[in-house]
């Protein structure tokens, strides 16, 4: 069960960005900052080692990690937790619908290089990412549900996973000494893709009588899934049965297909620069082999049973959320699905002004599309280079979940460049990898070999 709603539900505790941090915009030595605008390229040639030549994290969301997993009795456990009051956990969400987007991209292999008046560079990612809308209902009825009756209206739960494989080709060149244009062309091998969209969600339990209103769609395009069904009645549909459905190893990566395609320019004139991307104009086509439209009417009777028989505590009270939402997520199985899923749009705008050479000022804002949770960021730096071979940037954003504060430092010794940075670095703080209150893991870090 849990292996199913986890990844469907975006999963709720954690999540990674696949964006480049936002900090790094000006950098002039970062290797990778053609992922932000590809008319942007660094200075020499490299390669990129795979994983380590670049990995980057990145959430944001208007509740973190810290407001679902706790740390009780030095052990990591969830809000369902006895021991975590449902007072403090429900007063750390909007009574609304909450929201998040996360991904992460992990490099496997880059190489950058000049040739026929251009910079080239040829690279291939594993992104990952996640949106949800959570009505604050659902936070309700996963923490008070199994121990009270009430009614809980879920509706307008929405959330997205998908995870690929990007092929991108990357030129840029100079039609003129101070325009700089770039192109990224990619192709995208689909590896997983799962949603749940429910317009109406409506759960009302009293005693083990569990009565449910819903209409909306649950899929997932993995063919590695191995679906069970059952039937309330001996004349209801056939619904699926997410506690017996099985998740094993895919027979094949390809679950879907598409293009995309990036598009930058930069304008330098000396001591001003601007510049102007948009990312991920594209779209992926996925085959979903788990598909369903919500039963539209529904009563049953069900006995809660929470899990205390298997490993840690986070992880049955993980079981216990994916049995909770079974109940909830009375699904029809249906044929298989096809969809075209657009991918969420960037776009950013940046200037900077250079002070003097080893001195200047920079601001970007950058928009964010996503059809469940778009967002939007403006964000000032500073950018010194203390010695030739180093380079540190300082920046403070405001946007749509409040203030965050970066850093980014690049090293070049030898034939090797070395970055580290983030966009948060309030979210630094951390126990045991649980981000306490309002904070945020968002980091870029690599090693690559230049010439």
């Amino acid at each position: 069960m849990k292996k199913i709603l986890i990844p469907i539900l975006g999963l709720l505790s954690c999540g990674l960005m696949a964006q480049t941090i936002q900090t790094s915009y000006f950098s002039e030595d970062f290797t990778y900052s053609y992922r932000l605008n590809p008319a942007f390229h660094p200075r020499y040639s490299f390669v990129g080692l795979p994983v380590a030549g670049t990995s980057s994290m990145a959430y944001t969301g208007s509740f973190s990690m810290g407001d679902v997993i706790y740390k009780k009795g030095g052990e990591k456990v969830t809000f369902m937790n006895d021991e975590v009051q449902a007072s403090d956990f429900l007063g750390r969400f909007k009574s609304g619908i909450n929201k998040f987007s996360s991904e992460n991209y992990v490099n496997l292999l880059a190489v950058g290089f000049k040739a026929g008046g251009m910079y080239n560079i040829v690279d291939f990612n594993i992104r990952n990412y996640a949106t949800g809308a959570l009505p604050y209902d659902l936070m309700r009825y996963l923490k008070e549900g199994p121990a009270s009756d009430g009614s809980y209206d879920m509706s307008g739960l929405r959330a997205h996973a998908t995870s690929f494989m990007e092929i991108g080709i990357t030129s840029s060149w100079k039609p003129n000494r101070k325009l700089t244009v770039g192109m990224r062309f990619k192709g995208v091998i689909g590896l997983q893709n799962s949603y749940v969209d429910m317009d109406n969600l409506k759960v009302t339990k009293s005693g083990n009588e569990w009565t449910v209103s819903s209409s909306g769609v649950v899929a997932s395009a993995y063919d590695g899934i191995d679906i069970a069904t059952r039937r309330l009645s001996d004349t209801s549909p056939e619904l699926i049965d997410f506690p017996h459905t099985k998740v094993g190893k895919s027979p094949g990566i390809m679950n879907g297909y598409g293009v995309g395609a990036d598009l930058g320019i930069l304008y330098d004139d000396s001591s001003w620069q601007f510049s102007a991307s948009v990312s991920d104009i594209g779209c992926v086509f996925w085959f979903h082999n788990l598909y369903g439209h919500a039963l539209s009417g529904s009563s049953f009777t069900y006995d809660y049973q929470p899990h205390s028989h298997r490993g840690s505590r986070m992880a049955n009270e993980f079981s216990d959320m994916g049995d909770l939402m079974a109940q909830a997520l009375q699904i029809q199985k249906e044929d298989e699905y096809q969809s075209l899923q657009v991918l969420p749009l960037t776009a950013r705008f940046g200037a900077k002004y250079l002070l003097y050479s080893d001195l200047s000022f920079g601001g970007i804002a950058t928009f964010r599309y996503d059809d469940i949770c778009p967002f939007w960021d403006l964000r000032g730096s500073v950018n010194y280079r203390p010695v030739k071979f180093v380079e540190l940037i300082g920046s403070l954003g405001a946007g749509t979940y409040g203030i965050t504060l970066g850093a980014f430092a690049n090293v070049k010794l030898g034939h090797f460049n070395l970055f580290a940075g983030t966009d948060g670095l309030l979210g630094l703080r951390s126990s045991n990898f649980v981000f306490p209150g309002r904070n945020y893991p968002n980091a870029a870090f690599g090693l690559n070999i230049i010439w």
